[in-house]
């Protein structure tokens, strides 16, 4: 996770982690005005109740951060909630975030701070405009340009330009409006909550771009959406009080009986697929098919009058299913993503070695070597031109060795390409300017020789062929020195099979990057490793 990410996960965190009594307009004096017909989306926070360490305590319990930045997370909500707990000390008392359609392409959502009267604007504006600056310093922030309302007691903060905020207070509505403010009303006693409702313009939209759903979902339309849903939220009770509750609101009781029926299809349908994969799906959606399975009894809808609910965590079973299922659930999202973001990698070191051969009419070898014939520096050192790093190359003194005084300077420059997403794999391989991502070297390798090979030498075929694969931490090298992954032909998983996870990436003489399981043909695999052994590929 960046530290961007990370910054506006916990200000975001920061911003609905409260318990706010929204009951009417009146406990609302600084949004009431700008409560218009064009609002589309709202949240809000009592600034006297945040506490953001608390918030992210709760969030790595759920492990929904890798545990290796669990530490780093906390410290920065840490300094978060600083800022957060000095802001009801100079007088700010809450704070809504505002979302029209035209905010998203003119400079985001709008945020406005109620404080105590006219007097704290000043002190809150201060503490606010050195939080802004040091974020946008740091790349966190966009620019966000205040301005500030002594009169009315409260600041209004949003992106853009001066004057399309000055014409937001030009546009202030008498009276608010009503569905906002029902909307606002239903995230009492949340910790964390969002509104959304539609103005006139997006109604229209929907009623004539939504598409026709196919049966048994076709009551689901435009005419419905548009006119029969009034707002929908989502409210959230964490840990120790685990519930998640989403509500819609509708115009009328028969919309809402058609919303309960049609969830009561798509679980129906949901249940029969989820089954199917459980019993003769891949692996891994059998087991994800498997984990769902229990959560579709949770989704049961109520009715009440015009308002449909489903809720999460009424009682010690669904509390105790959300505990396990979300962490669960959670990591193994994280993993394809970061499966997703190796193969990408590869797939980079594929067209660079492709653009290598060329433009040079050969692979790289392994290592470039020196006059009395010792190597130098990694062929990951000499791909560089091909990857968009010529500066970072030109850095190298190429008649010099990986660890020369001047090129030992450059390790900790390794790119990103070559560092594996996985914070708990760089942790296992510890020293930065280390990877995992290296080639085969074994006789009849693609890099088992001192010299390059051409492409018409990769006689079994391209397609079959392995250029580069990741190893495990424990065979991880120095990207810049020329060094890679000696195979055992007669052992050829031992360096790349896993025991933390089911398989390895490999990147393939054609350009192509693929997922290797555990559990391979060890024999099949061995005749992958080589270009031109003669073995025939199973089809």
């Amino acid at each position: 996770m960046s530290r961007s990410t990370t910054l506006l996960l916990i200000a975001f965190l920061g911003l609905i982690a409260a318990r706010p009594n929204l009951a009417a307009a009146d406990d609302h004096a600084a949004i009431a005005p700008y409560l218009t017909d064009d609002v589309v989306g709202i949240a809000y926070v009592d600034l006297e109740k945040v506490d953001v360490a608390k918030m992210i305590d709760q969030v790595v319990r759920l492990r929904l951060v890798p545990e290796q930045e669990a530490e780093r997370v906390k410290a920065e909500a840490a300094a978060m909630q600083a800022v957060y707990a000095e802001l009801p000390q100079r007088g700010a008392t809450k704070a809504y975030v505002l979302l029209r359609v035209k905010d998203i392409f003119g400079g985001g959502p709008i945020w406005i701070v109620e404080t105590n009267g006219p007097k704290e604007t000043g002190p809150v504006m201060d503490l606010l405009r050195g939080w802004i600056e040091k974020s946008q310093s740091l790349g966190d922030l966009p620019d966000v340009l205040p301005l500030t309302m002594e009169a009315e007691g409260a600041l209004i903060l949003g992106g853009g330009s001066a004057e399309r905020l000055k014409e937001l207070r030009a546009n202030r509505a008498n009276t608010p409006r009503a569905d906002v403010v029902a909307a606002l009303a239903h995230l009492e006693d949340a910790d964390a909550g969002a509104a959304v409702v539609l103005d006139d313009d997006s109604r229209r939209v929907v009623r004539e771009m939504f598409p026709q759903l196919p049966a048994p979902f076709q009551e689901i339309n435009g005419a419905l959406v548009a006119d029969g849903v009034r707002w929908a939220g989502v409210a959230v009770n964490f840990p120790p009080e685990l519930k998640v509750a989403l509500n819609v609101e509708t115009t009328k009781p028969e919309a809402a009986t058609t919303l309960e029926q049609t969830i009561g299809k798509a679980m129906v349908i949901a249940k029969a697929i989820l089954t199917e994969y459980s019993i003769d799906g891949p692996p891994a959606h059998q087991q994800r098919a498997k984990g769902l399975l229990p959560l579709l009894s949770l989704v049961a809808p109520q009715i009440k009058e015009a308002q449909l609910s489903i809720t999460f965590g009424d009682d010690e079973q669904e509390i105790a299913f959300l505990r396990d299922f979300v962490p669960a659930m959670t990591q193994e999202m994280r993993d394809e993503a970061y499966r997703s973001s190796r193969m990408n990698n590869f797939k980079q070191i594929c067209l660079a070695l492709h653009n290598h051969e060329s433009a040079r009419k050969a692979f790289p070898a392994a290592a470039s070597y020196g006059a009395d014939g010792k190597p130098l520096l990694s062929w990951r050192v000499h791909i560089l031109p091909y990857m968009e790093q010529m500066k970072l190359y030109n850095q190298f003194h190429l008649d010099e060795p990986w660890d020369s005084e001047h090129n030992r300077k450059l390790i900790d420059q390794m790119p990103e390409f070559y560092a594996d997403p996985d914070p708990a794999v760089r942790a296992a391989i510890g020293d930065r300017g280390r990877t995992t991502f290296l080639t085969p070297r074994a006789e009849g390798t693609m890099f088992g020789g001192r010299e390059g090979i051409k492409f018409s030498e990769m006689k079994d075929g391209s397609s079959n062929t392995i250029m580069a694969v990741e190893v495990v931490p424990e065979r991880a090298v120095v990207w810049t020195k020329p060094d890679d992954w000696e195979v055992d032909l007669a052992n050829p998983l031992d360096g790349v099979k896993r025991s933390d996870r089911d398989g390895f990436i490999a990147a393939w003489g054609d350009g192509h990057a693929s997922f290797i399981p555990n559990d391979a043909d060890a024999d099949e695999f061995r005749g992958n490793l080589t270009y031109a052994g003669g073995e025939e590929s199973k089809p």
